[in-house]
């Protein structure tokens, strides 16, 4: 402890401020000056050796008005009596001490800055400053999108605040006689896997499931659903709890075993009102209701003893944004903190939309996750756009859409007699893909593109919406319209004339086909012959800024698609290699969810990374989902690697711990016969959770079956994987060996994957483009006669006519794949978009220290805490 006499100590604290702080402040803030909102007592001013330390979330992004903080001091003893104040008024009612800490929940928090000072024992000083956002937001994600109708009736303002509302639900103990009562025929599905539990009027004990933890804590199997409005939308927390008791975020009830399932929902979409958090393990992707048949992992963790969360901000079909669905994330997660206790680690899961929200968020701002589900993924919503613009544009090119109306099938029909293709074989020449896929993107999909929607979701009544004729000062309700803050506008330069008639731009748009040769390796291996080569790309047009078709090429505005990049809207998967992930997959004949896209992120790993260690592919015979028993057991699994990871107390970084510590049960699997010889099975294949934890049929105990070696489950693996990968290193087989077969085998394993997993192209990949189609726009070069067939058998006598014809088509030139794409930059982390006034458009890093902060996030091994 060091004596300062008050004369004096003006003048050190702006050097110690100049110098970045001393040991004897708080971590995160410089020494402090004397405040006029903290102690007034003249005389001398003492600063203790010691930290105010903010669990709940980064000192300067609190929300809500109460921050969960821990108070660590060198001497302990000093802790005794300690006075703890926010300006000049006691804050110290909810602190208890635990061990050698000072610790509890501080409320009464204003908007801004609010200086938090313990006076110790000995007269002695801590202090640091919190930053308080409003619980309607926004915290880091700049003005909020207008307008924003509030559509639940307990709204007590325009943020559609509301009080927090808690009911139960509890597990029957004879669920096979709840699924026939509850079973009604009319509607598909079988109930779920709860009922309505009353605290007033509980059923008798007796009725009600009982459950063992993780931790072999045996408590009745029910359930607190906790719902309430976080950021303007709806959020929903669910815990194994015991209604007669209480719990604090010190103090929480003992089948808690401090981990979090964090789920979401398919689809993507826009709203301008609050939406309902998705529930299930593939919501929005199926119907709910059959989760015991489809798999169920967040009933599993439920009783396990986990925490989970959904918030309808990170449900991608409802908010594209992935800014807003991480800040609401984070808020909800610093809600748990503060309300239920410090996080032993965070899992997300989640299909589709759900995947790529996982995905995006925990590349873009790390440490909201741990670790990863994904299933029937996208890596990002930016690139996978790419690929369904193309193939909107192939589509309306060949004639492959349904008709919207009678009167346009003639149109239809006379678009596929005049296209110069063959119907179906060509079209898969230049989509890279059977033909029925491009449609139901279409439609399940690219209508989310338009701004001129009519249903505009959440919209009140009255709001006119963007027409480009009608009415061009609508409100553009549009995907690329709501990344605004993070895309920017458009130059002047590029105006269209609504644009120039309201003197603003419209977002600025992230996609471009300027120089894409559409079909070039079909032309390459004679599927398309050289004039459908040349006729294609010379009509098949782009979009203008209203997502309508032009004859010119879809033009990139480049502040737009830098940022795409910058703000890890276009997923560049850089910051990956601190969560494990575990990516859930089944063939796609055409359902849009192409069985490619797992091999598409691994390859962006492997890019990145060096390596894709911490990236695992289960594939399955279960359309687009792989098994409806691969979200439980990747729940187990993803568990297992984390409580390795977080049980490492050795100095090394969480991105060695990843690897270091993944289990034997973490290996790329081609199907689910092994989950029959797992650690925590038998958990038999194909029976959603029927099954597991607890059989459905009393009586049925397939714990009772002998466990068999881990090394067996490793074996059927690597047999199995020939089905669709012919994965002979699996086999260990000496390298000659591989080398002598190879000619044969890489013929094989090429059908393999195209016709079990069906691994199929987009149009860039046929275009040239690799895998990881990160090439949102190309860099160009010269047309180059080498690159096109020649010869009679090819249609192609003189290349360099040929050429001549392709440079009459694209003058500036043709995509150049082996550079990287035009405004790529690195994925910038943690970046912030201005307040609710004013925006910091493609966004800004924080400024300030947070040090001390977020340790409630999760334990240290995963380097969560700032």
């Amino acid at each position: 402890m060091k004596r300062l006499s008050s004369i004096g100590l003006y003048g050190l604290c702006l050097l110690l401020a100049a110098c970045g702080g001393s040991g004897s402040s708080s971590s995160g803030d410089p020494a402090p000056s004397p405040n006029p909102d903290g102690p007034d007592e003249p005389g001398e001013t003492v600063w203790a050796d010691g930290e105010i330390q903010v669990l709940s979330n980064r000192a300067d992004l609190i929300s809500g008005g109460d921050a969960l903080i821990n108070i660590v001091v060198d001497d302990p003893a000093l802790l005794e009596g300690a006075r703890v104040t926010v300006g000049k008024r006691d804050a110290g009612a909810g602190l208890h001490r635990t061990g050698d800490t000072l610790g509890g929940l501080i409320g009464g928090l204003t908007e801004g800055e609010n200086t938090v000072t313990v006076t110790l024992a000995d007269g002695s000083l801590l202090q640091r400053t919190l930053i308080n956002h409003p619980i309607g937001g926004p915290v880091f994600s700049g003005p909020q999108i207008q307008p924003w109708t509030c559509t639940n009736a307990a709204a007590e303002d325009a943020f559609c605040n509301q009080p927090v509302e808690y009911r139960f639900k509890y597990v029957p103990a004879d669920r096979l006689q709840a699924l026939i009562t509850g079973f009604d025929p009319m509607n598909p599905g079988l109930p779920g896997a709860f009922q309505d539990y009353d605290p007033d009027n509980p059923p008798p004990a007796d009725q009600i499931a009982s459950v063992t933890t993780d931790q072999d804590v045996e408590v009745p199997f029910i359930v607190r659903v906790e719902t309430g409005v976080i950021n303007r939308d709806h959020y929903q927390i669910m815990a194994l709890y015991q209604p007669d008791q209480s719990w604090s975020a010190l103090a929480p009830q003992p089948q808690w075993n401090g981990k979090l399932l964090i789920h979401h929902g398919g689809n993507v979409g826009v709203s301008y009102g609050p939406g309902e958090p998705p529930n299930g393990d593939i919501a929005g992707t199926a119907p709910e209701g059959a989760e015991m048949l489809l798999g169920d992992s967040i009933s599993v963790a439920l009783g396990r003893g986990f925490i989970t969360l959904s918030t309808a901000q990170a449900n991608l079909g409802h908010n594209v944004n992935l800014v807003t669905a991480a800040e609401s994330l984070m808020m909800a997660k610093e809600r748990i903190v503060e309300q239920y206790g410090p996080l032993r680690y965070a899992i997300g899961t989640g299909c589709s939309g759900g995947a790529i929200a996982q995905q995006h968020i925990a590349n873009a701002y790390p440490g909201i996750y741990q670790g990863l589900i994904v299933q029937c993924s996208y890596p990002d919503v930016w690139t996978t756009a790419t690929q369904f613009a193309d193939y909107h544009l192939l589509s309306r090119y060949f004639g492959n859409q349904l008709p919207e109306n009678p009167t346009d099938l003639l149109s239809v029909i006379t678009s596929l007699l005049t296209s110069g293709t063959i119907p179906a074989l060509q079209w898969s020449a230049f989509y890279g893909h059977l033909p029925v896929n491009p449609v139901v993107s279409d439609l399940a999909f690219f209508p989310s593109a338009y701004p001129t929607q009519d249903q505009c979701p959440g919209l009140a009544d009255g709001v006119p919406v963007y027409h480009p004729e009608d009415r061009p000062d609508g409100l553009r309700c549009g995907l690329i319209d709501y990344m605004v803050n993070q895309f920017g506008t458009r130059s002047p330069s590029v105006w269209s004339a609504n644009e120039q008639a309201l003197g603003r731009g419209f977002t600025g748009i992230p996609l471009d086909n300027v120089g894409v040769q559409y079909g070039l390796e079909a032309l390459r291996d004679g599927t398309i012959t050289p004039q459908q080569f040349l006729t294609v790309n010379r009509e098949i047009g782009g979009f203008d800024v209203d997502i309508r078709h032009r004859p010119e090429r879809t033009v990139a505005d480049p502040e737009a698609l830098r940022n795409a990049y910058r703000t890890g809207a276009i997923n560049t998967a850089e910051h990956l290699a601190n969560v494990p992930i575990i990516d859930l997959r089944g063939p796609d004949p055409g359902l849009a969810h192409d069985a490619y896209h797992s091999w598409q992120m691994r390859e962006r790993l492997i890019r990145t990374q060096g390596h894709a260690d911490n990236h695992v592919i289960w594939f399955g015979a279960f359309p687009l989902a792989g098994d409806t028993v691969y979200t439980t057991e990747a729940l187990l699994v993803m568990d297992r690697w984390l409580s390795d990871i977080e049980a490492d107390s050795e100095p090394g970084a969480i991105e060695e711990k990843v690897v270091a510590r993944k289990p034997i049960q973490a290996r790329d699997r081609c199907l689910s016969v092994s989950s029959l010889l797992g650690a925590d099975g038998p958990i038999v294949p194909f029976t959603g959770n029927l099954l597991y934890p607890d059989p459905l049929i009393p009586g049925l105990d397939l714990s009772l079956l002998p466990p068999p070696p881990p090394e067996l489950g490793v074996v059927v693996d690597a047999v199995t994987a020939q089905v669709c990968g012919l994965d002979l290193s699996a086999l260990g087989l000496p390298g000659i060996v591989g080398d002598l077969l190879s000619p044969i085998t890489d013929i094989i394993a090429g059908l393999q994957q195209t016709v079990v997993q069906t691994r199929f192209g987009t149009p860039r990949t046929v275009a040239g483009d690799d895998i990881t189609t990160l090439v949102n726009k190309c860099q160009l070069k010269p047309v180059d006669p080498a690159d096109y067939p020649s010869g009679l058998l090819s249609g192609i006598p003189d290349p360099d006519a040929f050429a001549a014809q392709v440079a009459e088509i694209f003058p500036d030139g043709v995509c150049d794949y082996s550079l990287p794409g035009v405004g790529r930059v690195p994925t910038e982390t943690w970046l912030q978009y201005g307040t609710a006034e004013q925006v910091i458009t493609g966004g800004a890093p924080f400024t300030g220290d947070a040090g001390g902060s977020r340790q409630g996030w999760a334990s240290p091994a995963f380097g969560v805490g700032l």
